[in-house]
């Protein structure tokens, strides 16, 4: 394809959302200094996918328009050079040398899509089977590796309970924890004399508890904590707290262990009938990666993460609202299946997708601890295939004039 004026303005809209996800400023008031790592804090892993995912449409963009590939290349690397020296003066930014790396490597994948598009794009239906089978075959890996990272993973240390903790990343609860416990081991406040016990009882596959009793404070804006454990390193292993009206429920993850985004179980407004002062008894209840709350005389059921829950642990936005985060989740899992679709060619390739679907939605939570697979994801994996399928036949109706017909097998 000539390159024309659509083209020119994905180069402006990818340019454009480069700029405003990475030149915005965050809450601190203070601009960072300049970080020399490459893979750098504890969600390193998934800031170098963010980082290669947020250039790759630019690259794809500036391939598009008729820029060889070693300029797109360079031209990521330059702007991302740019952006991390912009960032030294705009509060709350993080410039680090590993940004402008994961940058251009996200710029040069972009254009090598573009430039290998022939192949992938308009495929003869020879080339269209090795992927198809390599698409169906990601899918169902996403969807397995997803149930994996999901699920816990605590390391053997000694850990330390914290009631109402005032620490970086957390509100101060300005409430009072009268005591805690996990399963039928107390945990007061300080250095937890039987880590390994609680720990056990956290990985027990018979499932746990975790219980406060609390005198509520007033009502956080942000979220805080009623209580949290952490290993001797610092790092969270557990927190129960508040976040507005919402309580909130982590538990230490592979996913946080590989570096990647800590989502939450969260139900909201379960808080909202508490007011300071009042007493406040929660209880979190896990069995099998299915969790359930209580708070004082409420109760909340069939809480937990489904195999739609991968991108909470490339980016997990907390303050969204629940509506929101169920559009990403249907999102996601359609993604995971349009690729398929779209080099499916054959009547067996539709049954295929089909049985690796069921495969994926009902398996995953058979053998991890997730929940099961909701109606309406198992209807946006469906929706992906033949989204998948209908971008197919819309692009061999543009550039060979007209559909082929399916070869039935």
């Amino acid at each position: 394809m000539r390159p024309g004026a659509l083209h020119r303005w994905f180069v402006v809209a990818s340019l454009a959302a480069v700029l405003a996800v990475t030149l915005f400023p965050s809450a601190s008031d203070e601009p960072e200094r300049w970080v020399t790592c490459v893979v750098c804090g504890e969600r390193g892993t998934a800031d170098v996918l963010l980082n290669v995912l947020l250039f790759l449409p630019l690259g794809a963009a500036l391939t598009g328009v008729g820029l060889p590939l070693s300029r797109c290349v360079l031209g990521g690397a330059l702007l991302s050079a740019g952006i991390e020296f912009a960032q030294l003066y705009i509060p709350g930014r993080d410039p680090s040398v590993g940004d402008v790396v994961f940058n251009t490597v996200g710029s040069g994948l972009g254009a090598g899509l573009v430039a290998a598009a022939p192949y992938w794009l308009l495929p003869t239906p020879l080339r269209a089977a090795p992927l198809f089978r390599a698409a169906t075959l990601a899918a169902m890996a996403v969807c397995y590796a997803t149930g994996w990272l999901l699920a816990p993973a605590l390391p053997r240390s000694h850990y330390v309970a914290l009631w109402t903790p005032n620490i970086a990343g957390l509100e101060w609860y300005r409430g009072r924890v009268r005591d805690a416990a996990i399963g039928d081991i107390p945990v007061p406040a300080g250095a937890i004399a039987n880590s390994a016990a609680v720990r056990e009882r956290l990985l027990s596959p018979q499932g746990f508890s975790v219980q406060i009793h609390a005198i509520a404070g007033p009502r956080t804006a942000d979220l805080g904590g009623f209580l949290a454990v952490h290993d001797e390193s610092g790092s969270e292993m557990l927190l129960l707290g508040p976040d507005g009206d919402d309580l909130v429920f982590r538990l230490r993850t592979r996913a946080a262990s590989w570096g990647l985004d800590q989502p939450d179980v969260r139900v909201t407004g379960a808080l909202q009938s508490v007011a300071p002062g009042d007493t406040l008894d929660v209880t979190v209840r896990d069995r099998d990666g299915r969790f359930s709350t209580t708070v004082n005389a409420s109760s909340a059921t069939g809480l937990g993460y489904t195999v739609a829950s991968g991108w909470a642990i490339l980016l997990y936005p907390e303050v969204f609202p629940n509506w929101f985060k169920t559009l990403l989740s249907l999102a996601w899992i359609a993604a995971l299946w349009v690729p398929a679709g779209f080099w499916a060619r054959t009547r067996r390739d539709t049954w295929v997708i089909g049985g690796a679907s069921a495969a994926s939605l009902l398996g995953v939570p058979a053998v991890t601890p997730l929940c099961p697979t909701p109606l309406l994801q198992w209807a946006a994996a469906a929706l992906g295939g033949l989204a998948g399928a209908g971008v197919r036949l819309l692009l061999d109706h543009r550039f060979r004039g007209s559909a082929p017909r399916p070869v039935v097998r």
